[in-house]
């Protein structure tokens, strides 16, 4: 069984890999793309971008996935609206 963060951990990856094929209609693998740290003032987890150069050459795509992470970062993205989202996406994307 999963731990909390590794479930928020898969949350956030799943939640960005379709939000991007809705978007873009690819498929894009996000490891080693972010990585989960601590926030140094406030103690919380936030999402550090570690994008590669399959991201950066991109410029829509670096745009929009920063913007959703951002999203995240400043909790105007909750689980519960990822989780919702989600809920809501299509499947196969």
């Amino acid at each position: 069984m999963m731990n909390a963060q590794a479930k928020i951990k898969e949350l956030i990856r799943k939640y960005l890999t379709r939000s991007i094929k809705l978007q873009f209609n690819m498929d894009v693998d996000l490891n080693n793309e972010y990585t989960l740290t601590e926030n140094i003032v406030s103690k919380k987890t936030i999402i550090a971008r570690t994008f590669s150069d399959n991201i950066l050459s991109k410029p829509g795509l670096k745009l929009f996935l920063t913007s959703l992470i951002t999203e995240i970062n400043n909790e105007k993205c909750s689980i519960e609206f990822m989780t919702g989202k989600m809920k809501s996406m299509p499947e196969s994307a």
